[in-house]
C-alpha cells in the first residue's frame, strides 16, 4: 500500500494462532495489536491516544468476551470499522450470522495465511478510499456504468471500489455491513477473471510460506498469454432508487449453474472454493445466465 502501514487489532486467546496471525501479518508490514481478551483490546479501540486503528480480526469462540461480542461492540465504537472472524467450528449459521453482524469475512481454521493477509490489505485500502468519497455521493439518485476490460488490465480493488462507494450514500448499505458487500462483489469479480477467462482450479492454490504456488504462478502465465489475457471481463451496473444491480460476465468456458446450492456448509468450510455460496449469503437476488459465464446481483433498498 501507498499510504502508511495498517494497524490491525487480533484477539485470540489461543497463544499459537495469536502468535502465527501477528507473524504473517507483520511478515508484510502491518502493525499488529495483538490481544488474548476482548476487553483490552476495545479499550485500545477506545483509547484516543493509540494509533488509528484499521480493522479488527478476531476469533470467535473464546471464553468470556467472544468473538460475536467483540464485532458487536466495534461496531457500537466505530459502524465502519472492518471486522473479520476466525473460527475453528465454522458452520451455516456461524457463517450467517457473521454476516449479518456486518463482518467483513469469516475464515476457519487451520487459518489460510495467505488469504488473511489478502483480506486485510485488500479491506484496509477500501476503506480508506472509501471514507474518502461518501461526501461527495450522498446526493446521488440514480446512475448506469459499464466497464469493460481485458484480464491483464482489470484491477479488482479499484473496481470493486467504483460499485461500493455509492451503497451507503444511495441507502443499499449501512456502514456496518458494506464490507460484507464488498465481499460479495469482490468475489464475484475474481470468479470472473479467474475461474472464468484464465481457467484456474482454486485448489492449487498454495499457504502463505509456501516456496511455490502453482496457483499464482500458472495465474501470471496465462495473463502473459494473448489467448487468455484478451478475453474480457464486462462490468455493467444500474442504480435506481429501488434496486442496485451489478452483472458480471466474463468470456470463459462457463460453468454448470445446476450445482449451485444456497450457501453449502461444505464449501463455507473452505478457504477455497467457497465464493458462490458467500455470495449467496450477502446478496438479495442472485442469478446466473444458462452458460454460467454470467453472475446478476441485485441489493434492495432496506426501508428503514
Amino acid at each position: 500500500m501507498n499510504e502508511q502501514s495498517p494497524h490491525v487489532l487480533l484477539v485470540d486467546d489461543d497463544p499459537a494462532v495469536l502468535g502465527m496471525v501477528s507473524d504473517a501479518l507483520s511478515h508484510f508490514g502491518i502493525k499488529v495489536h495483538a490481544f488474548s481478551e476482548g476487553s483490552p483490546a476495545l479499550a485500545l479501540l477506545e483509547d484516543r491516544d493509540s494509533p488509528p486503528i484499521d480493522m479488527v480480526i478476531s476469533d470467535i469462540n473464546m471464553d468470556g468476551m467472544d468473538g460475536f461480542d467483540v464485532i458487536t461492540r466495534v461496531k457500537d465504537i466505530q459502524a465502519s470499522m472492518p471486522v473479520v472472524l476466525m473460527t475453528g467450528q465454522a458452520s451455516l449459521e456461524y457463517a450467517v450470522r457473521a454476516m449479518r453482524m456486518g463482518a467483513a469475512n469469516l475464515f476457519q481454521k487451520p487459518l489460510a495465511l495467505k488469504e488473511l493477509v489478502k483480506s486485510v490489505f485488500r479491506l484496509v485500502e477500501m476503506h480508506r478510499e472509501f471514507r474518502l468519497a461518501q461526501d461527495g455521493l450522498k446526493g446521488l439518485v440514480s446512475e448506469t456504468r459499464h466497464f469493460c476490460f481485458r484480464c491483464d488490465e482489470l484491477d479488482i480493488g479499484s473496481m470493486v471500489r467504483h460499485l461500493t462507494d455509492r451503497l451507503v450514500p444511495m441507502g443499499f448499505a449501512s456502514p456496518s455491513n458494506v464490507d460484507v458487500i464488498s465481499m460479495a462483489f469482490h468475489e464475484a469479480l475474481v470468479n470472473a477473471l479467474e475461474h472464468g477467462n484464465l481457467e484456474l482450479d482454486s485448489s492449487m492454490k498454495g499457504d502463505l510460506f509456501s516456496d511455490t504456488d502453482p496457483y499464482t504462478a500458472l495465474r501470471q502465465q496465462r495473463l502473459a498469454d494473448e489467448q487468455y489475457a484478451a478475453r474480457t471481463v464486462d462490468v455493467f451496473m444500474e442504480s435506481t432508487p429501488a434496486s442496485f444491480q451489478v452483472t458480471i460476465t466474463d468470456q470463459g468456458p462457463g460453468f454448470d449453474t445446476s450445482r449451485v446450492v444456497y450457501a453449502p456448509e461444505d464449501s463455507l468450510n473452505r478457504m477455497t472454493g467457497r465464493g458462490l455460496a458467500m455470495i449467496q449469503m450477502v446478496i438479495d437476488e442472485v442469478t446466473f445466465n444458462g452458460m454460467g459465464n454470467q453472475i446478476q446481483l441485485v441489493l434492495k433498498k432496506k426501508t428503514s
